[in-house]
């Protein structure tokens, strides 16, 4: 699978910014464009419904979690595989480092340099609105 990853440092603690960025059930807090959200626990996991621009809606299924990341995959009609992690790295001091990071298998392997543009993008798009959302830009 092809991999993107932005990684920020920022001058905040790493509590105080996942406060902000690391609730699954809670990504309008950062992520402007979502319209709408909601969360419901399925027999395969946490499911989050979002609603974008439009009326398009997104369906991502929670894998993973812990103190300072979130896994999740989403079925993309253009991948054969989606995976993010959104994570925080703890630093030193009231610092440390947001991490966002995309696995991907596009369906037409001609597509991939392509994908790998609109996932760099996508990510960060990400990060600027955390960091707006924060405070910090």
């Amino acid at each position: 699978m092809q991999e993107v990853m932005v990684r920020e440092d920022v001058a905040l603690g790493a509590d105080a910014v996942w406060a902000v960025i690391g609730d699954f059930s809670g990504i309008r807090k950062w992520a402007t464009l979502v319209e709408a959200e909601s969360t419901e626990v399925t027999p395969e996991g946490k499911v989050r419904t979002l609603t974008m621009p439009g009326g398009r809606t997104v369906s991502e299924l929670m894998t993973d979690g812990g103190p300072h990341h979130y896994t999740y995959t989403y079925d993309r009609p253009d991948m054969d595989a989606y995976v993010s992690t959104v994570s925080v790295e703890p630093g030193a001091g009231d610092a440390c480092a947001i991490v966002l990071r995309v696995k991907f298998q596009p369906k037409d392997p001609s597509q991939l340099e392509a994908a790998t543009e609109a996932m760099g993008k996508f990510c960060r798009g990400n990060l600027k609105a955390m960091k707006r959302a924060l405070g910090l830009a």
